[in-house]
């Protein structure tokens, strides 16, 4: 390294580097014993640019706040600042280590601060809108992307005044031509535009850095190195680079996913595992020749917040967004510091204006593939309009992507001093290119996006934003109230507290838009306010925005749910994603029908269980029966031994060894009498076999599977057998030679006889995995109907008018009772997963109150926190455990049942009383069920299969003649179809014996029909009965059934 200039005085020199002193040595002896020696105050070799990173982290942090409420972009504050130092090095030579910063490695670079940016806005993305819009993120990052540098590259090489050549123009183009991810959606991202606009914004960016990485090495390579093989050079690299990346990415997130669900909540773990994941993954996909963008962005994609343990995403995103401003910051110094290095000796004013130049052309060549693109555009995904594509062209920040490619293009080795100019004069108008896009279209998009009406806040959503800050004022005002009772507070000035305390509207209101908020009328008799009535379309604005609020509430439903651990991951994640895609589907209300898709498309195993099922070889001698015949019986004997299947699979076992040899040439010719002996010897050992248990089970041997296949593989045998002492003394021809060789491969048909123990194994397995889908399927169906039920609560306050408010209930509570037949079927189809689930869930439950109680306890000082976090422990064990319980439990008992009733205290009196009365209840009256009625809907009864109908609960309306009736109440028989007209209404249906009820004998039929008789009188008095207690209801019923069984017996008798 050449000797730097110095300056009289000795300076700070990092270790390892060698320089010439100045010509005054006194001076700078002097100062080296001021500085260095007797008073100790500098210290040598001290590490300056690990302090340069800490205090651009501090700078950043001052800027944050100082600027957080201005328009000024703080990564041109920090990029000016850089700037400011590489310019002070350029002339002083007191600061050597900006030369170290200025020379920094481009892959070092790329390593360091692209997983971060690269996976934050993958992970920040939401992935079934993405979905949905993956094709014109497709048609935007590579048609797009290619269209872009082509454009730029030639209109570069036709209007710059360097002498560039095509390639330096094309490469020019590839580098201005991506977008940095992060900062094209930071400007527009919480101001109110749609999320379908964002996620189209930020993946665009992220699949054309993935782009833009492929194209430009692939570029660079060809243009400075020979290559003899273009065309198979240029697809090696896009298998790896795309194809190769994407399964890497995908194995990589399972791999993530999968050690994610075996740690038990630990944040920490958690947090360094996505961290060092991150970078492991880039690091990896690069060093295999891999795309590392592409590769991330899968990974990020396929995680989200669900991945994590409940409440980890609140911090996982801060840790994130912490991690790429500080990767910003740096960015941004260090490229502040290279281009004044670098750059400094070129800039003039001619630089100036071409600055400028670039600047216009980038944005004019962006919007106009943007316009070539959009009728393709517009016919996929959500569609496509042109306010969409003004917002597109005038996000495209350029920032990481293209100011790494700049730096590794200035790095390459220069053969000629115009060739470094080239390079140089790329990596400043790249530079500058970023920095006006942060300056100009960072500031401006927010502006364009609100003069283009794309965040106009409706008037629904001003209506729900109206009655939010009308019911924070009166929870203001009933604070207030409770407050001046108090006896430590009652003397404060209320007056300035109230002053200070109200909440304005955030929103700012015209006349028109208050007189629509609060539009009433009077009433011409009693002078009251009367709501006024609104348009259509007024209502089936608020109605839609009352949809996107509710499902906006079900999602924070299910992460409630997922939270508190009612949720397993999977559900969580399926009933969210589903909930998002209906976002854009207007008038789409969320239904268990189309959410049963999600476990009905996983109905595969099922269907694969019961065809090995039918295959599995029982070796029990139950299945048939034994002969009569001594010879006969000892077969049989044999034949249901397992010893006997365990040497039938040895010796397929030992067959397939010459089978195995006949397929190997040499080993054929040398040994080819061998094999053919053992052919013919295991052939008589499947024939016996075969011949044994034909004998031992009769006709009933051709009725099973593997017995059927036996029989094939001894036909096939014997045909290949003869076909080869056919063939034996003839001139072999081609014919001959295949005809043996396919019958040859059919001896691999005796190795298939070995999957027949291996059977019963599978079915095991496939047995646990459907089991895990119907506790999956079980999961969602509990969950959507928990989140209907939570929406429920908030529906007065989402509405905001009475039809919405109707309309949406009548939807809901529709979808809730759908729901709840799906739960109703599965209690009944799989009694053991759903005991196992809610065992579950009720263990969950009450652990997490006691956790609880356990953090009320610590806050209030009962519990010491060293004391409390012992007891956090165990209860962390214990919700550890709940994932070793069994798949399927044992549905309870009626008597387990009954001796879990609280009230019933597990007396023992009172259990067998019920015991014995449900019995009598059952035998008498197990002809009854009950139907349960929805409001507004009709049902038909008194068909000819009923005696009685008998209203309940509720209240029913004669559809005929408009009769009203109101439970408890014997329903009429001229009334044959009613109408619900209360929320919940049950009827209870008695059916005649003609019916087909029950099967019964005579004498059971006379003691019913003596019921049929005595019944409506019977239920009248018990209905009557209103102020009588339960006790005397039951002994009317004991009563009942006593006079009906001594009237069956007087019958007996005559």
């Amino acid at each position: 390294m050449a000797p730097l200039p110095m300056n009289d005085a000795s300076v700070f020199i990092p270790r390892g580097h060698d320089v010439t002193l100045g010509v005054d040595n006194a001076a700078s002896e002097e100062m080296k014993d001021f500085s260095y020696g007797t008073f100790h105050i500098l210290r040598p070799n001290r590490p300056i640019t690990l302090l340069l990173v800490f205090l651009s982290c501090a700078v950043g942090a001052l800027l944050r706040t100082v600027l957080k409420e201005t328009k000024v972009p703080i990564l041109v504050v920090i990029f000016f600042i850089g700037l400011v130092i590489g310019i002070v090095a350029h002339f002083t030579h007191q600061l050597p280590f900006v030369k170290h910063i200025a020379e920094i490695d481009p892959v070092l670079f790329l390593h360091l601060f692209t997983p971060v940016i690269i996976f934050t806005a993958s992970f920040e993305m939401d992935f079934y809108i993405f979905r949905k819009s993956f094709w014109q993120v497709l048609v935007l990052a590579v048609p797009g992307f290619l269209m872009n540098c082509g454009f730029l590259g030639w209109l570069t090489f036709k209007i710059n005044k360097y002498n560039w050549s095509w390639d330096d123009s094309m490469l020019f183009g590839i580098i201005l031509s991506t977008t940095d991810p992060i900062l094209s959606v930071a400007a527009v991202k919480n101001i109110g535009l749609s999320k379908i606009v964002t996620n189209l914004i930020k993946g665009e960016s992220l699949f054309n850095d993935a782009t833009t990485v492929i194209i430009f090495e692939l570029y660079r390579d060809l243009v400075h190195q020979s290559h003899q093989e273009v065309v198979k050079e240029i697809f090696v690299q896009l298998i790896l680079k795309f194809f190769a990346s994407i399964a890497f990415g995908f194995l990589s997130s399972k791999l993530v996913s999968y050690w994610l669900a075996h740690i038990f909540n630990d944040g920490i773990i958690e947090v360094i595992l996505s961290f060092s994941m991150a970078y492991v993954i880039f690091f990896l996909a690069e060093w295999f020749g891999m795309s590392g963008v592409i590769s991330l962005c899968m990974l990020g994609l396929l995680l989200d917040s669900v991945s994590f343990s409940p409440g980890m995403d609140a911090f996982l995103y801060k840790f994130w967004a912490m991690l790429t401003f500080l990767a910003h910051i740096m960015i941004y110094l260090i490229m502040g510091i290279v281009i004044a290095q670098k750059t400094f000796p070129y800039i003039n004013t001619r630089g100036f204006f071409s600055v400028i130049t670039v600047y216009l052309s980038l944005n004019l060549v962006r919007a106009l593939v943007i316009l070539t693109l959009s009728p393709f555009l517009s016919r996929l995904g959500y569609g496509f309009n042109w306010r969409w594509g003004a917002v597109l062209v005038w996000s495209g920040m350029r920032g990481t992507f293209t100011l790494n490619m700049a730096l590794a293009l200035s790095q390459t080795p220069s053969i000629t001093a115009a060739d470094l100019q080239v390079k140089t004069m790329i990596l400043l108008h790249c530079g500058t290119a970023s920095l006006l896009t942060l300056i100009i279209n960072s500031t401006t998009v927010k502006k364009l996006v609100v003069t283009l009406g794309l965040c106009n806040i409706t008037l629904p959503k001003r209506m729900a934003m109206h009655n939010a800050v009308q019911r924070i004022r009166q929870m203001e005002a009933n604070a207030f109230s409770m407050l001046k009772l108090d006896r430590f507070l009652a003397d404060a000035n209320w007056t300035m507290a109230e002053d200070s305390m109200t909440i304005e509207y955030p929103y700012k209101l015209d006349t028109e838009e208050i007189r629509q908020l609060s539009k009433t009328l009077k009433c011409p008799d009693c002078d009251a306010d009367i709501a006024f009535e609104r348009s259509p379309q007024q209502i089936a604005d608020i109605m839609e925005e009352a949809r996107l609020r509710l499902l906006t509430a079900q999602i924070a439903s299910y992460q409630k749910q997922y939270n508190s651990g009612m949720l397993n991951q999977e559900a969580a994640q399926t009933l969210i994603g589903a909930a998002e895609s209906y976002v854009d589907i207007e008038g789409k209300f969320m239904n268990i029908h189309e959410v049963k898709t999600y476990w009905e498309s996983k109905g595969m195993l099922v269907t694969m269980k019961k065809w090995l099922s039918d295959w599995v070889y029982n070796v029990k001698d139950e299945t048939t029966k034994a002969p009569k015949n001594k010879f006969l019986r000892l077969c049989h004997q044999i034949v249901f031994m397992e010893e006997f299947e365990y040497i039938s699979t040895m010796i397929t076992y030992l067959n397939s060894v010459p089978i195995i040899l006949n397929f190997i040439t040499s080993v054929n010719a040398e040994y080819l009498p061998q094999l053919k002996m053992c052919n013919y010897y295991f052939l008589c050992l499947y024939i016996g076999e075969a011949a044994l248990k034909a004998l031992a089970m009769g006709r009933t041997y051709i009725y099973y599977h593997w017995n059927q296949f036996d029989l094939i593989v001894i036909v096939v045998g014997i045909i290949d057998v003869m076909i080869i002492n056919l063939f034996k003394n003839m001139t072999p021809s081609y014919p001959m030679i295949n005809t043996i060789r396919i019958f040859r491969f059919g001896r691999l048909l005796r190795v298939f006889r070995l999957f027949k123990l291996t059977l019963p194994t599978l079915i095991f397995v496939l047995d646990k995995q459907i089991n895990k889908q119907l506790t999956f399927r079980y999961d969602i169906a509990k969950g959507y109907v928990q989140g209907e039920e939570d929406i429920k609560r908030l529906i007065e306050q989402i509405s905001g008018h009475e039809k919405v408010y109707i309309e949406i209930t009548k939807i809901l509570e529709k979808n809730k009772q759908e729901a709840m037949k799906e739960l109703g079927l599965m209690q009944r189809d799989y009694p053991e997963i759903v005991t196992a689930v809610k065992t579950r869930q009720a263990v969950q439950t009450v652990l997490n109150t006691a956790s609880e109680t356990l953090k009320f306890m610590i806050s209030g000082g009962i519990v010491d926190r060293n004391e409390g976090a012992e007891l956090h422990k165990v209860i962390l064990v214990k919700k550890k455990h709940l994932a070793k319980l069994p798949p399927t439990i044992a549905p309870p008992t009626a008597q387990q049942l009954l001796h879990n009733v609280m009230w019933l205290q597990d007396n023992k009196n009172q259990i067998e009383f019920i015991q014995d009365w449900s019995y009598k209840l059952c035998a008498q009256y197990s002809n009854m069920y009950v139907v349960d009625v929805l409001n507004h809907t009709k049902c038909d009864i008194y068909d000819e299969a009923m005696d009685d109908v008998i209203l309940v609960h509720g209240t029913v309306q004669d559809c005929q003649l408009g009769q009203r009736y109101c439970a408890p109440c014997i329903l009429p028989k001229t009334c044959h179809q009613v109408q619900g007209t209360s929320p919940a209404t049950k009827l209870l249906i008695i059916r005649s014996i003609e019916g087909g009820a029950r099967k019964s004998t005579g004498t059971c039929f006379n003691v019913c029909q003596h019921h049929a008789d005595r019944r409506c009188a019977t239920l009248g008095q018990l209905f009557s009965m209103e102020s009588r207690n339960r006790s005397s209801v039951a002994n009317d019923l004991d009563y009942t059934y006593m006079s009906s069984q001594s009237h069956s017996v007087r019958k007996n008798k005559e």
